[in-house]
């Protein structure tokens, strides 16, 4: 059994680090709200839709975050930044998986991401009272 919240805080440092936490803090708690409300792919494709550059640059850290996340707890490989594709595979049965065992592996990356990114608000937060921004 692994211990997913050391992997969670590792990630909303990633998420925040060498960031505006303004910015961070912004982005994240609208790419929390939209995981929690419309699910993985459509988290994805809001981060996928941001225009301004700050925003471009959050959202980037955001998915090194979740791919370094979903691959060191065993919920997703992927090689490079991951794009909405690879998001959308998540919501998928994989070879070998039930449709139950799916929807709990599906169930578990929306929480763990739901984790970290509550997490990263909080770090964004602390850096920005500690004068980071």
């Amino acid at each position: 059994m692994i211990n997913l919240e050391p992997l969670a805080v590792r990630a909303a440092v990633t998420m925040v680090g060498g960031q505006d936490p303004r910015d961070a803090e912004n982005m994240i708690n609208k790419a929390l709200m939209v995981l929690a409300e419309q699910g993985v792919t459509a988290f994805a494709l809001f981060l996928a839709s941001r225009t301004r550059a700050q925003d471009q640059v959050v959202s980037a850290a955001i998915h090194l975050a979740i791919r370094n996340l979903l691959g060191e707890s065993g919920l997703g490989q992927f090689q490079n930044i991951i794009q909405v594709e690879d998001y959308k595979s998540l919501t998928q049965v994989q070879a070998g998986e039930s449709d139950l065992s799916a929807l709990q592996r599906l169930l578990l990356t929306k929480q763990l991401m739901e984790t970290a990114l509550t997490y990263g608000r909080y770090q964004a937060k602390a850096a920005r009272q500690m004068g980071g921004g």
